[in-house]
C-alpha cells in the first residue's frame, strides 16, 4: 500500500487515472489481505509453515505476472493489489506467525508482532526506492523492478527456512467453536482500531503539503512497523486490552488535532501517531486470536485480522465520502465504539469473577 503511494502522483499526472481508481488500488490490498489471513489461518493449523509460505510466494508471483504482462487499471486492482499483495501477503503473514510460534511458544503476541512488523518495515525501504526509480524508469517499470526483486529475494531465502511441522493438535484442536462471541469481539475491536490510521496513511501526506509529504509517509511507515512490534510485545506482557485502549486514545487525540486545523507544525508527529496506532492494533491480534480460541489459534487469528483489514479497507472509502476535515472525526468514531466494547468486556469479566 505504501509502495503504491510513492507513485500515485506520477500515475495521476502522467496517465490521468481517476481518484476512484487510485483509491481502489489502495483498498484492494487490505481486502485481499483479509481473505488471505482467513484462508491462511485455517491452513496454518494443519499445514507446515514453510509450505504455506511457498503458497504465498506462488500467489505473489502469479499476481505480479498478470499485472506486468498486461498493465492496466483492472490488473493493478485485482492482480497486483488484491491477489499478490493482498491474498499472497495474508497467507504469508499467517505462515510466518505459525513459524515464529514454534520458536516462541506461549508468546503468540510477540510472534505476531515480529511477523507483522517485518512485513510493514519493507515499505520503509521499498517506497523510497520506487520513488527514486520512477522519474527515470517510469512508474510501471519502477514497481516491476522492485516487486520482482522482492519476490526473487523471497525465493532465495525461503529454502533456508527450517522444515517446521504443522501445529501439533491438542485434545480439542479442531473441535472447539471457531466463530464465537470472543472471536467476533476481537474482530470488532480490530476493525475499530484500523479505520482512522488507514485513512490517515492515504490522505495525511497530501494535506501536509508537497514539502512534507515524503517525510510524513516515512513517519507513518516507521510508526506502523514499530507499532506492530510494540503491540505484540505488550499484548504478551500486559494483555491486548490495554494495548487496544492505547490505540483508540491515540487515534482520538490525533483526530481532534487534525479536525481543529491547528496542526501543520505537528504533521510529522501526527503521522507517527497514526502509524503507531495502526501498527499496534495489528501487532496485538495474534494474542487476541489465541486468547479467543486457544484450540485453534491460527484460524482465530486469521478471522480477527480480517476485522483489521476490513477496517483498513473501509476507512479510506468512508473518509472520501465525507471529505476532510470532518472525515478525521468520522474515521476515528469507531475508536469510541472500541472503547465502549472494551468497557463492556471488562464489566462482564468482573461479573463472572474473571477480573479484567
Amino acid at each position: 500500500m505504501f509502495a503504491w503511494g510513492a507513485v500515485v502522483p506520477l500515475v495521476r499526472s502522467r496517465d490521468h487515472w481517476p481518484a476512484l481508481l487510485l483509491g481502489a488500488v489502495f483498498s484492494a490490498t487490505p481486502l485481499g489481505f483479509g481473505i488471505g489471513t482467513v484462508v491462511g489461518g485455517r491452513l496454518a493449523d494443519r499445514v507446515p509453515p514453510r509450505r504455506l509460505c511457498w503458497a504465498s510466494l506462488g500467489l505473489l508471483g502469479a499476481g505480479f505476472a498478470v499485472t506486468f504482462a498486461a498493465p492496466c487499471g483492472l490488473t493493478f486492482v485485482v492482480a497486483y493489489a488484491g491477489l499478490a499483495l493482498g491474498v499472497g501477503g495474508g497467507v504469508a503473514l499467517t505462515g510466518a506467525v505459525a513459524a515464529l510460534a514454534h520458536a516462541l511458544p506461549g508468546r503468540s503476541g510477540t510472534a505476531g508482532g515480529l511477523a507483522s512488523a517485518t512485513y510493514a518495515a519493507s515499505a520503509v525501504f521499498q517506497a523510497p526506492l520506487i520513488a527514486a526509480l520512477a522519474p527515470s524508469l517510469g512508474w510501471r517499470a519502477a514497481l516491476e523492478v522492485v516487486a520482482l526483486g522482492a519476490a526473487a529475494l523471497a525465493a532465495v531465502l525461503l529454502p533456508l527456512m527450517p522444515r517446521l511441522p504443522a501445529r501439533q493438535p491438542g485434545p480439542r484442536t479442531g473441535r472447539g467453536p471457531l466463530v464465537s462471541a470472543r472471536v467476533a469481539t476481537g474482530a470488532a475491536l480490530a476493525f475499530c482500531g484500523a479505520t482512522f490510521g488507514a485513512f490517515a496513511a492515504v490522505n495525511l501526506p497530501g494535506v501536509a503539503g508537497a514539502a512534507l509529504a515524503g517525510a510524513v509517509v516515512a513517519a507513518i511507515a516507521l510508526g506502523n512497523a514499530g507499532g506492530r512490534l510494540l503491540g505484540g510485545l505488550f499484548a504478551d506482557r500486559i494483555g491486548p486490552a490495554p494495548v487496544l485502549a492505547a490505540v483508540f486514545a491515540l487515534e482520538l487525540g490525533a483526530a481532534l488535532l487534525l479536525f481543529s486545523g491547528r496542526w501543520p507544525a505537528l504533521a510529522l508527529g501526527l503521522g507517527l501517531c497514526a502509524g503507531l496506532a495502526l501498527g499496534m492494533d495489528a501487532g496485538s491480534l495474534a494474542r487476541v486470536g489465541r486468547d479467543a480460541a486457544p484450540a485453534r489459534p491460527n484460524a482465530a487469528f486469521g478471522l480477527v485480522f480480517a476485522g483489521y483489514t476490513t477496517g483498513a479497507f473501509a476507512g479510506p472509502l468512508l473518509g472520501a465520502l465525507v471529505g476532510p476535515p470532518p472525515a478525521w472525526l468520522v474515521t476515528a468514531a469507531p475508536a469510541v465504539v472500541g472503547l465502549a466494547i472494551l468497557s463492556g468486556v471488562r464489566v462482564a469479566g468482573r461479573a463472572r469473577g474473571q477480573g479484567t
